[in-house]
């Protein structure tokens, strides 16, 4: 699958978005749009790790381990910036609210996962910083075992300080400052007295 076509399928569902009355209808499109992107990312990755689908629970193969690895630590970074502005991370918005789940966590990290998650678990494979020899069978699944946690994290907090120019902000900024900001701006436009508008983060 070509990245143009996918692309250009994937800006072909926003009329679809705008129009939709219902959460349901959102979570369908965004279950079709996750299907097409993945497919289309997995072409990226070394043949000698093939990705054919999404499987977190239990992750079947390296790179589903580290995708979930990955949305799991953002999440918990999320969660705890959620609790440190008085926000209760469990009342989602796109995720329904269920017991012992961040559902508010989970919907403010969606727009980093492109940016961070899928692009630091890319480079962890197409750079071969991560292989084979670094992930363990258990419980059914596959996971990274010590060594692997250990470059995992090495590479996580590299990408998560990594200064970048933000075109929206006018001014140099890291992901983790944006992770906050997301919390910090979703706050703002909570008071029904107040016109603000919630922005979720764009990368350049």
């Amino acid at each position: 699958m070509l990245i143009p076509e996918a692309l250009a399928w994937l800006d072909g569902i926003f009329p679809y978005l705008r129009n939709s009355c219902t959460i349901d209808q959102v979570r369908g499109y965004e279950g079709a749009s996750t299907a097409r992107y993945f497919a289309t990312w997995a072409t990226l990755l070394p043949k000698q790790f093939p990705f054919e689908r999404r499987s977190s629970r239990p992750p079947l193969n390296p790179v589903n381990s580290v995708i979930s690895f990955a949305s799991t630590i953002l999440s918990n970074e999320m969660t705890a910036f959620l609790h440190a502005h008085g926000l209760d991370p469990a009342l989602g918005v796109l995720h329904q609210t269920e017991n012992g789940r961040w559902s508010l966590a989970l919907d403010l990290i969606e727009p980093f996962r492109p940016a961070f998650v899928e692009a630091l678990t890319l480079d962890l494979f197409s750079h071969a910083i991560l292989n084979h020899s670094d992930f363990s069978q258990r419980q059914g699944g596959i996971y990274l075992d010590e060594s692997g946690r250990r470059k995992f994290f090495y590479h996580y907090e590299k990408r998560m300080e990594r200064q970048f120019l933000s075109e929206a902000l006018g001014h140099r900024t890291t992901l983790r400052q944006q992770l906050e900001n997301q919390a910090l701006l979703y706050k703002a436009q909570l008071p029904l007295s107040t016109h603000e508008t919630f922005s979720p983060f764009l990368i350049n």
